[in-house]
């Protein structure tokens, strides 16, 4: 015996049952794939917390025959795609030649080379160079950098005496987002200038 022919109306009252359904299957698809992205931008790209880069242009004019007048343009670009808040900067300059003679006690650059070329490993990420200048700047309202690759330059002036030859520029700004989670951090930069290796005015 045939098994009974479905008719039109059977067979809408059977699609009516099913899209209930798949309604709720593809809501549900929907809601992990959601969730899968929001992770992939948020936690491993870490997309709520700003990112920047850090460029030093360093220049310098000699105002006298005794002092040179080094300015320090730092261009902060924002990379990423939340807002830059800058309450905190630091700037040091530190000279590297010519080399001092070391205190008998206090950590000097001098003694720091002299062992690293006695041993491989390295003791120290960094040598301990003469600070010849520092300043530390408290923005209020915080420094503003909008996301989207928008790019801020600021401006810094130090002197030095003419005998020094060799500088190392060091900037640190603060990431207030983070910073404010727990342990400080920021975005930092250094490099070296030679004050005799360019025509005076010149930029690197």
């Amino acid at each position: 015996m045939w098994p009974p022919t479905r008719t039109p109306s059977r067979i809408k009252e059977g699609v009516k049952e099913w899209v209930p359904i798949a309604q709720a299957i593809i809501t549900i698809v929907a809601v992990f794939v959601g969730g899968w992205w929001s992770y992939k931008l948020f936690i491993e790209q870490r997309e709520q917390y700003p990112h920047a880069n850090l460029e030093l242009k360093l220049s310098h004019v000699a105002l006298s025959e005794r002092v040179n007048l080094l300015r320090v343009g730092i261009e902060l670009t924002n990379v990423g795609k939340s807002l830059i808040e800058i309450e905190k900067s630091i700037i040091r300059v530190q000279q590297i030649l010519p080399s001092l003679p070391c205190p008998k006690d206090d950590a000097c650059a001098a003694k720091e080379i002299d062992a690293a070329i006695k041993k491989v490993e390295r003791q120290e990420d960094q040598f301990s160079w003469l600070l010849i200048a520092e300043r530390e700047n408290s923005f209020d309202p915080p420094y503003a950098v909008e996301p989207g690759g928008e790019k801020q330059t600021l401006d810094f002036e130090f002197v030095a005496p003419s005998e020094v030859k060799v500088v190392r520029v060091y900037a640190y700004f603060r990431n207030e987002k983070r910073s404010k989670e727990g342990k400080e951090i920021g975005w930092d930069s250094s490099s070296y200038y030679d004050f005799h290796a360019l025509a005076v005015g010149g930029t690197r």
